[in-house]
């Protein structure tokens, strides 16, 4: 078989894959779509009068938020050079804790930072020689943590740090950078 042919072959079946995987993620997002619309409005039982009253009467409380079972910590771990040249990186230690009762993908290039001015930050092509310990691409299992540090390009002040998946369909885990 010629070069040319191997080529051809190689391209054409990274495109098949490629378009196997799109159809799965639409149809995970199809499947996964809010079915709020598809619900019957909720019946009015009270007039408006009864309704002022009784907003008056209670305080309003928070429904509290969805919990996923995974929690994240992040600390500064302070600034740190590279393995190559002089670059300096800010070093953020991170802990992922699976409390859930689910498989969770942990990988370093699902984690963004948002800088103390709001900037959102996802350095992790641009700190792959960051002289850390990287936290590793896992899949924790229901009751595993993993930990290790994320870093970003210069020294910056980090507000929080936010993993989320590699599809993007759920919500981010959010930590407070202390």
């Amino acid at each position: 078989m010629s070069t040319g042919a191997k080529i051809g072959l190689g391209c054409g079946g990274c495109a098949g894959v490629l378009l196997i995987l799109l159809l799965m993620a639409g149809c995970v997002a199809a499947v996964t779509s809010d079915t709020e619309a598809d619900a019957p409005p909720p019946a009015v039982s009270a007039t408006t009068e009864q309704a002022d009253e009784a907003s008056e009467a209670e305080p309003a409380e928070e429904e509290p938020a969805e919990e996923t079972g995974v929690t994240m910590t992040a600390t500064h771990a302070g600034t740190v050079g590279d393995t190559i040249d002089s670059t300096t990186y800010t070093a953020i230690d991170v802990e992922v804790v699976n409390d859930s009762d689910e498989p969770v993908d942990v990988n370093p290039i699902n984690f963004t930072a948002v800088l103390s001015d709001g900037t959102v930050v996802s350095d992790w092509a641009d700190t792959i020689f960051a002289d850390i310990d990287p936290i590793d691409a896992v899949t924790l299992q229901p009751g595993q943590r993993a930990s290790g540090q994320i870093a970003l390009v210069g020294e910056v002040d980090v507000a929080t740090v936010e993993m989320g998946d590699i599809l993007g369909l759920g919500d981010p885990v959010v930590a407070e950078v202390g």
